[in-house]
């Protein structure tokens, strides 16, 4: 057979899920010859069982590998080591054993879609998360047009998650893939596809992708904070390297992904409403968790993302604002939401006056706000005594770069 198409699937104590899997493979329908290379990773719930089932019935597709230990604990390296030695098709899709797909053309349709466009390394398609813990549906990626995916996008994801069972891309390119160690695959095929081409997605709903799956990574951070840290170690040494790796074209996209990540971890197992000194002290665990090797990265989150925490205010005009505003001082709030309103109050319990407010571009219906005036950013002149608070949580990284470039003599952070 000329293969065309590599699915590489593994599973592990996943009999409840499993059909659904196969089921939505064999129902395909294409005009190409493609082969479905599963690894059962010593399952003991009956999984093993109905893979030889499938196997009897697809001879000649499925080729089967049963492990007796679970490669999971080894920490091998799922793809390069287990599946590439395998792979014969053009192009590789990856599927895991609690994902399905639903419609049967999806597979015909990406092969098309890549075979028209060799710009393409990489495609991926909407799909629905199925949350198992509460029995939801919910829409993976939101408002994202189909089309070629932008840096920002594919290094954020700010519309929402790619699914791992909607991936389709080219086996050469994937060969050559560098061991940069990424803390999950799929994030670095990803990421790594779009330094060899375009990332194109299409934004129709073709498959299933179950979260919270007993023993799977959504369950598995959840209930085990060690598993979660190793994560984030992994990550922000991936990115690290893959920042380098990449000629830095995705680095100022990397601090709002390493964030989100930061402060997912922070809520799932500590408490999103901590203190400023919790705070402090979640973040000295992740130094030590990183090997200290990325200490400026965590300074630099701590002092952008430490509004998040329910003493901010109260610690920063206390600690920080009094020393840097003199009876000279003009001092602005930047931003116009809760944050900034917040910062009124507390500023005039301490019976400190503010200038005003800013915004990065002026707003014309916006001129007041609280009987204080609303500037935008080109109205402020930056002379020695203005003293700048960016005051709001989405975003701040952004202002804060915005005033360093502006030479703004004084920023509260």
């Amino acid at each position: 057979m000329d293969i065309k198409v590599s699915i590489c699937c593994m599973v592990y104590n996943q009999a409840q899920y499993i059909e659904d899997m196969l089921q939505g493979i064999f129902m395909q329908k294409v005009n190409f010859d493609y082969e479905v290379i599963i690894h059962a990773a010593a399952s003991t719930d009956g999984t093993t069982e109905i893979l030889k089932k499938y196997k009897e019935r697809y001879p000649d597709i499925i080729k089967l590998f049963l492990e007796e230990e679970n490669q999971y604990s080894k920490e091998r390296r799922m793809t390069g080591e287990i599946f590439y030695p395998y792979i014969k098709g053009k192009y590789t899709i990856f599927l895991e054993g609690d994902d399905y797909w639903i419609n049967e053309g999806k597979l015909q349709a990406q092969y098309d879609l890549m075979e028209a466009h060799p710009e393409v390394s990489l495609c991926y398609h909407n799909a629905l998360v199925h949350d198992v813990s509460k029995d939801e549906m919910n829409l993976c990626i939101h408002k994202q047009e189909s089309g070629y995916i932008n840096d920002s996008d594919i290094i954020c994801v700010n519309h929402g998650w790619y699914p791992t069972a909607s991936s389709f891309c080219r086996s050469d390119y994937l060969m050559e893939q560098p061991d940069l160690q990424p803390a999950t695959e799929d994030e670095g095929i990803r990421t790594y596809m779009a330094c060899r081409g375009e990332v194109y997605f299409i934004d129709r709903v073709w498959s299933i992708c179950r979260q919270f799956t007993e023993g799977s990574f959504h369950d598995r951070y959840r209930k085990d904070i060690g598993f979660a840290q190793n994560y984030n170690r992994k990550l922000i040494h991936y990115f690290l390297d893959f920042n380098e790796y990449s000629d830095k074209r995705f680095e100022k996209y990397i601090y709002d992904r390493v964030k989100d990540s930061l402060v997912e971890y922070i809520r799932v197992h500590h408490n999103i409403n901590c203190t400023m000194e919790q705070f402090q002290r979640y973040l000295e665990e992740l130094k030590d968790t990183t090997g200290h090797i990325a200490d400026h990265f965590l300074d630099l989150f701590h002092d952008i993302e430490a509004i998040r925490c329910t003493d901010y205010f109260q610690t920063i005009i206390k600690e920080k604002s009094i020393d840097q505003i003199s009876s000279h001082s003009k001092l602005y709030l930047y931003g116009t939401g809760r944050e900034a309103l917040k910062a009124v109050v507390m500023l005039l319990k301490e019976n400190i006056q503010i200038s005003g407010f800013v915004l990065t571009k002026k707003n014309p219906r916006l001129k007041q706000l609280l009987e204080y005036p609303v500037y935008g950013i080109e109205d402020i002149q930056m002379d020695r005594d203005v003293v700048i608070w960016p005051c709001m949580v989405n975003g701040r990284k952004n202002v804060i770069t915005l005033l360093q470039e502006r030479d703004c003599p004084n920023i509260i952070v």
